[in-house]
């Protein structure tokens, strides 16, 4: 048995007892030392298993990464981090695979309504901004997306790209005589049709579905929806 086979057979299997692997170990400090080190790492790894699934963790760790453009949110190491050996960040990797895995297989996919009202509560700031944007430059970002809008029913203070269950879409806030009122409009091949009409304790909304895409509208929940859906259906023209 050479170094390299010896590593490679202890890496496959950490508690492999066959006698010449044991024996060839036996001959050198440095073999035991990493005999020991792989023991462990595969011990925590099997800890790390055996984890409890968090509720609704594979929906939070969806809509994150849907509401994200490109991977700039990542975390960078903090500032004189002690890094990790490579097959300890494997096994965290490995581990949270199978803990998403095994939750999205017992979980239900999130409906439209459910993550319109998500998406909502996940940028509740946006109901608070006091920006005034005009429909020249509601339209200039929207029409990326092949739409125009010849009015919304209130002043619009917030208009952001955003990702809608993995689709590049349109938030925008508009005010209101019943407060902000949030639309995402979301291109789309409609090969999900979804809830038509969604509430919670604090929010109601509606999706209205056209061939090029959805109007999905997100109020307090005593609002008339169907009244300012209208009025936003009416205006939505697709280029």
């Amino acid at each position: 048995m050479d170094e390299l086979e010896f590593r490679r057979r202890l890496l496959a299997q950490p508690h492999d007892k066959d006698k010449a692997l044991l024996e060839y170990a036996q001959q050198s400090p440095e073999r035991l030392a990493l005999v020991n080190e792989l023991k462990s790492f595969d011990k925590e790894l099997q800890q790390a298993m055996q984890v409890p699934v968090p509720e609704s963790l594979a929906d939070k760790i969806i809509l994150r990464q849907s509401m994200s453009d490109d991977g700039s949110d990542v975390c960078a190491p903090m500032p004189g981090s002690v890094k990790r050996p490579w097959y300890l960040a494997l096994a965290a990797s490995i581990a949270m695979v199978f803990t998403v895995a095994l939750y999205q297989l017992n979980s239900p996919t999130l409906t439209i309504g459910e993550h319109a009202l998500a998406h909502v509560y996940h940028e509740i700031d946006s109901l608070e901004s006091q920006d005034r944007l005009d429909m020249a430059t509601v339209n200039a970002r929207l029409s990326e997306l092949g739409g125009q809008l010849s009015a919304l029913p209130g002043e619009v203070t917030y208009a952001r790209f955003c990702r809608f269950k993995g689709q590049k879409s349109l938030h925008l806030v508009f005010e209101s005589d019943f407060g902000p009122m949030t639309v995402f409009i979301v291109p789309t091949n409609n090969e999900y049709l979804g809830d038509n009409y969604f509430s919670d304790q604090r929010f109601a909304g509606r999706v209205s579905h056209f061939p090029q895409g959805d109007a999905i509208l997100v109020a307090a929940a005593k609002a008339p929806i169907d009244e300012y859906q209208s009025r936003i259906n009416q205006s939505l023209h697709w280029l």
